[in-house]
């Protein structure tokens, strides 16, 4: 396991690695590790902007060329259209990167937590400020899928797969209204829902009644009442939610037998 110590030394090495590639226009450090990490436990998230006649995919060779002289445990290659990247990395002792790289006017900003770390020129300071004024302004902040409507779905193919005695399916939908009910009340609570991971530090009273809510046992009648159970807590997370709303039918089959 790696320590703060390692994992200090290892953004900066990565720093000073991106600033000798002239194809980088900056850097913007994300997630906690822009306010001084959550823990020790924390990764390192990174967003790269490309300059605008620059092909971002020789930034991530670059960078994967780097961490391969590493001899990390793996390097995984991922990409979201023609000039957005992703490389998530593992190191030996287990510290982990998510690097994304795209074009400058393409880096968005999806939560507070960000830091510009790295500026040639201070155009990629100004587009961040930009792009945090409209997530501010936005009335919603995180995009995410009609919860309510996902969750009332959900259930009744919970309930089908029961009758069913599909046990398997029946707990695959009971986990899918335990991550629904974990997205309204992150939202409730004014956390970003983008890769939000920090469940431990929201309300207290949500946490213990959550936890409620798994079955005691792999049987119909238990996953049943697990399902009540979460029922209960999705309908109170609900109440007062600045985004979503129970329509009158969504009541009718919440709280039907």
């Amino acid at each position: 396991m790696y320590s703060t110590v390692e994992r200090d030394t290892q953004f900066q090495h990565v720093l000073n690695h991106l600033q000798t590639d002239t194809g980088v226009q900056g850097v913007v450090q994300l997630g906690s590790g822009a306010a001084g990490y959550q823990d020790r436990y924390s990764d390192i998230d990174l967003m790269v902007a490309a300059r605008p006649d620059v092909d971002p995919q020789s930034i991530k060779q670059n960078l994967t060329d780097y961490f391969l002289r590493l001899s990390p445990i793996f390097v995984k290659e991922k990409q979201f259209g023609p000039d957005i990247f992703l490389l998530i990395v593992l190191l030996e002792n287990r510290l982990e990167f998510n690097i994304s790289i795209a074009p400058l006017e393409l880096l968005p900003v999806r939560s507070p937590l960000w830091n510009v770390v790295v500026d040639r020129d201070g155009q990629l300071l100004q587009h961040m400020e930009i792009e945090h004024e409209r997530f501010v302004e936005s009335p919603i902040r995180y995009e995410t899928s009609d919860v309510p409507f996902e969750f009332i779905y959900a259930s009744l193919a919970l309930e089908k797969e029961l009758k069913r005695n599909n046990l398997i399916y029946a707990l695959k939908m009971l986990e899918t209204l335990r991550e629904l009910t974990l997205t309204a009340q992150t939202l409730k609570e004014g956390r970003k829902a983008h890769q939000f991971k920090a469940y431990h530090t929201l309300n207290r009273s949500f946490i213990e009644d959550y936890l409620q809510t798994y079955p005691n046992s792999i049987d119909p009648i238990s996953i049943q009442r697990a399902k009540q159970s979460i029922h209960t807590l999705f309908s109170a997370c609900l109440e007062d939610h600045p985004q979503f709303k129970l329509e009158p039918y969504m009541q009718r089959l919440l709280y039907e037998e």
